[in-house]
């Protein structure tokens, strides 16, 4: 009777929330919340997959054999496995191998399981046999490695060998075993003195729900698409606390009125949430990363990049407060899913940064992070504009943009000097290429969900392409010297992902995905733009080309530079196709108008004579918000080349 309960009950959930196990609240008639939200309705029956965080049949096995192998006697029950591993544990305390990594037991009576010594520990190698220093007994006491420790708030904080906190950490465990001497108490948990506790709040102000819902359907389908920040379940969750009267932290609201600010084109929301941010900074929570990195989209698109960087800054030091660029800081995780949103939402701040920081010719925020955290699971999907697999390939060119900028734009040195460096990186960017999957290329037939971010990834691929050979394009055409083969080649690699990012942008315009949201669409349109100027400046014939291209770029024209560089085109294309002939050379105050020379499919760019341009820097960061990237001092003298390049 019971087991018939069961089924009637479970056929009440309709598929979807059955999945993620997730309550499914079904009104009499029509969709559940969830689905509602959504826009979809509810499927009733039928077969369902296992919910995509748990682990696949044959991975489970796989983990039971190598038990087995090892542990024959073990018994497979949940409490039978706690105290098999707690054994090893005391096992491994009792007579450490000399080689292998030692798991600490890290239980405290305190109230939180972070409060501890350091986690994981490395013991020193036997002496070699050769050693000059006579043999010495091994030392009990491990040194210090990295930790987690609770602040005022209750989150785990990561904390360095070279801190402090860990040297109190070690003394407090060390001493307490002497009760005769120590101060402390055994077991007792060192108190980590860090932030104090903010309490949640109502809402002052909040803007209509039902536009909120749209800017919300929006803000999933254009941007956490493309660059994934929120979690749509949590975030509706979110949204009928708030509206309900619950109280909730500052970040949380703070991510509300972001997303009504960034989808809903709503000033009050945005002034509210700049108005927390100081509250947001000191939760420093992982909602707190999440409200940064709106705020950074949203400072972005209203032509504040610099402010931007900055605050994308703050939520990179808060996350490695978090320890989110460590193992250590996914140790305690209690979810599987839980913690593949962690690690998705570290690995996407990353590769937000490193386009942000190479749109800006500046280096990445990470600095020197040693980043040990695997790539996001291809098993995993957290949102339904997102297909399997885009969030590990992502994150790689992501980390490949980043060497990009650093080793070719941000090192010393001319493009001479770099060919082995350029060779390396095409190398790189080109095997990544190989091994996409063939569901996320772009003549895959993908469901339309999924066609924004498909097609943004191999954007970003024919991006990679064409900021290694931009510099080379640059120098070949603005030089009069003749070039060898080197150099011709990385140009040529320039050009032909050009016309492939034109094709893919192309694309994006008929199928109407262009984002008006995100400043990462205004700034591959640019991008994209200038080097097809530039192709046109070497070969007028293709004029229609860029033409074809004007309405794409007038996509983005709330931006002061995109519609800057829209006009100068136009100016450019009019001057070409009617073959001015009142200036002999490009004049700074009007770059764009031409000599009548160039009026023709036989005109030459080396019939002009570049030294009379003024900053050729300048020029394409005023039409374009290149920055320092796009830097023709690497490429040395434009009319004469170094001795023996």
């Amino acid at each position: 009777m019971a087991s018939d309960d069961r089924r009637r009950k479970d056929a009440l959930s309709c598929n979807g929330c059955r999945q993620r196990k997730v309550k499914c609240d079904k009104p009499s008639s029509g969709p559940c919340q969830r689905c509602s939200r959504l826009g979809k309705q509810c499927q009733l029956g039928g077969s369902t997959s296992r919910p995509y965080y748990h682990t696949s049949k044959e991975r489970y096995e796989l983990l039971v054999s190598v038990v087995r192998h090892f542990v024959p006697s073990a018994s497979f029950g949940t409490e039978d496995l706690r105290k098999l591993l707690d054994s090893l544990q005391t096992r491994g305390e009792a007579s450490p191998s000399p080689s292998a990594p030692t798991a600490l037991d890290t239980s405290v009576d305190g109230p939180s399981p972070w409060l501890s010594e350091p986690i994981t520990q490395m013991n020193t190698p036997p002496a070699s046999s050769s050693s000059p220093y006579p043999p010495s007994e091994e030392c009990s006491i491990e040194d210090l490695e990295n930790t987690l420790m609770v602040d005022a708030m209750n989150v785990p904080r990561f904390s360095g060998s070279s801190s402090c906190t860990n040297l109190n950490a070690k003394i407090i465990s060390h001493m307490s075993k002497d009760n005769a001497l120590s101060p402390f108490e055994e077991n007792e948990p060192p108190p980590l003195f860090d932030g104090q506790v903010i309490s949640c709040r109502n809402a002052d102000y909040l803007p209509n729900r039902k536009a909120l819902d749209q800017a919300a359907m929006r803000f999933f389908a254009e941007i956490n698409s493309v660059i994934y920040i929120l979690d749509q379940d949590r975030f509706h969750h979110w949204l009928d606390d708030v509206y309900s009267g619950k109280g909730v932290r500052a970040s949380v609201l703070v991510i509300l009125y972001l997303v009504m600010a960034l989808c809903g084109d709503e000033d009050p929301s945005f002034h509210i949430a700049r108005s927390s941010m100081d509250d947001v900074i000191q939760e420093s929570s992982l909602e707190s990363v999440r409200a940064l990195m709106l705020m950074s989209l949203y400072r972005q698109r209203e032509d504040q990049r610099s402010v931007s960087w900055a605050m994308l800054g703050v939520a990179i030091r808060i996350s490695l407060s978090l320890g989110l660029h460590q193992n250590i800081g996914y140790m305690h995780d209690t979810s599987i899913y839980g913690s593949e949103v962690k690690r998705r939402l570290w690995w996407s701040l990353c590769e937000f940064d490193n386009w942000s920081s190479c749109m800006l010719g500046q280096t990445s925020g990470l600095g020197r992070t040693n980043n040990s955290v695997s790539l996001p699971s291809q098993e995993f999907n957290t949102t339904p504009y997102t297909p399997p697999g885009y969030a590990t390939s992502s994150a790689s060119l992501g980390t490949l943009i980043g060497q990009i900028s650093q080793k070719l734009y941000i090192q010393n040195g001319n493009l001479r000097s770099k060919e082995q460096v350029t060779s390396d990186l095409i190398q790189k960017v080109e095997t990544w290429n190989s091994e996409l999957p063939d569901h996320l290329r772009p003549n895959a037939a993908f469901a339309s969900c999924f066609a924004r971010a498909t097609l943004y990834l191999n954007l970003k691929y024919n991006y990679a392409r064409m900021l290694i050979g931009r510099p080379y394009m640059a120098h070949s055409i603005l030089c009069n010297n003749s070039h060898d083969a080197v150099f011709e080649a990385r140009a040529e690699t320039c050009k032909t992902a050009n016309r492939e990012a034109i094709e893919i942008l192309t694309e994006f315009y008929r199928r109407g995905l262009l984002s008006s949201c995100l400043w990462l669409d205004t700034y591959f349109i640019l991008a994209t733009a200038i080097v097809l100027f530039l192709r046109a400046v070497e070969s007028p014939s293709i004029h229609n080309e860029l033409r074809s291209f004007l309405p794409v770029l007038k996509m983005c024209e709330r931006s002061q530079i995109a519609k800057y560089a829209a006009e100068s085109i136009q100016k450019f294309l009019h001057n070409l196709e009617n073959g001015i002939t009142e200036r002999p050379t490009i004049n700074i105050a009007d770059p764009f108008s031409q000599s009548s020379r160039m009026g023709h499919g036989s005109g030459s760019c080396h019939d002009i004579n570049f030294n009379e341009l003024g900053d050729f820097n300048s020029l394409s960061s005023d039409c374009f918000g290149f920055g320092e990237d796009f830097d023709l001092d690497l490429c040395g003298p434009w009319n004469t080349l170094e001795p023996g390049l």
